[in-house]
């Protein structure tokens, strides 16, 4: 991707301001882009999506009639995305042994041409739906990426005697650390056809954001499940100082926070086994 916008074939005939929409579309693309390409992997194991309200999902190890139930752990990617982005974690044989497992796609991201649905009550709404199919009794999980932090906090706030355990990675939820920046506003001018449908559908639940985690604000005391946070110290999408955010406001959780060294964004993929043994330990070793 790099060599695309270092050698742009039109660099001669550009003007000022031709030049400087290519920047602000090779900006904006590098900083989603890179988002995509790592979501938009496909799930090894061949299973069927399927569909409840706006969300379109993959199951594995649905509870049978007759046999223990695991616990639910639910995936929430972020924006843009599809229920692939935890791919990884639904072909981990550990994960396999040990949860009833659910990746959505959220609200807006079934289809191209959705609308999206930047309201997080929205989001949190169209997820209750799957927290009732935690047949354990033990409460599900909810494990997010990037902008999925928002939409589980939210969840957990609206939904707190069905969850268990949040799992925040590379998450937003500071106000003043996610709001907008100069391209998400400059994008909202540029049309569909120079930013693709994924980058502006972003864009739709960015720029309204900062706004809604202000209203979530006295709300995170209210939150008393256990929750982990894991976070790169050189994410340049999602400030670190969003995990020390969030470390501070859940004041009633048990709050295990790891910081991992010379990581970024993507530490959701690069560090998968021990995101995954530590979730274990932490939610699931009193078993």
């Amino acid at each position: 991707m790099n060599r695309l916008w270092t050698k742009p074939p039109v660099k001669k005939t550009l003007s000022s301001g031709g030049a400087f929409l290519l920047i602000v579309v090779a900006s904006f693309s590098l900083i989603t882009c890179s988002v995509v390409a790592q979501e938009g992997t496909s799930v090894q194991s061949p299973m069927p999506v399927k569909t409840l309200g706006q969300v379109d999902y993959v199951e594995i190890n649905m509870p049978a009639v007759g046999s223990e139930a695991k616990q639910l752990i639910i995936f929430v990617h972020g924006t843009p995305g599809p229920y692939s982005a935890f791919s990884s974690y639904l072909n981990d044989p550990i994960m396999k042994e040990r949860f009833h497992m659910i990746s959505v796609t959220r609200p807006g991201w079934r289809n191209a041409e959705d609308e999206k649905q930047p309201s997080l009550a929205v989001q949190s709404e169209a997820l209750e739906p799957f927290l009732h199919m935690d047949k354990s009794g033990k409460g599900a999980l909810l494990m997010a990426h990037s902008y999925g932090g928002p939409v589980i906090a939210r969840t957990a706030m609206d939904y707190p005697d069905l969850i268990a355990g949040l799992i925040f990675v590379a998450t937003t939820g500071d106000p003043q650390l996610s709001g907008s920046r100069w391209y998400n506003r400059f994008a909202v001018v540029l049309p569909r056809f120079i930013l693709g449908d994924s980058l502006k559908g972003a864009n739709a639940e960015i720029l309204p954001l900062k706004a809604q985690l202000e209203q979530m604000l006295p709300r995170w005391e209210s939150l008393t499940m256990p929750a982990l946070i894991v976070q790169g110290d050189k994410d340049h999408l999602v400030s670190p100082g969003n995990a020390v955010f969030m470390q501070r406001m859940l004041v009633n959780s048990d709050v295990k926070t790891m910081f991992r060294e010379g990581q970024g964004h993507f530490v959701l993929w690069e560090e998968e086994p021990l995101i995954r043994d530590t979730l274990i330990e932490k939610f699931q070793s009193r078993e």
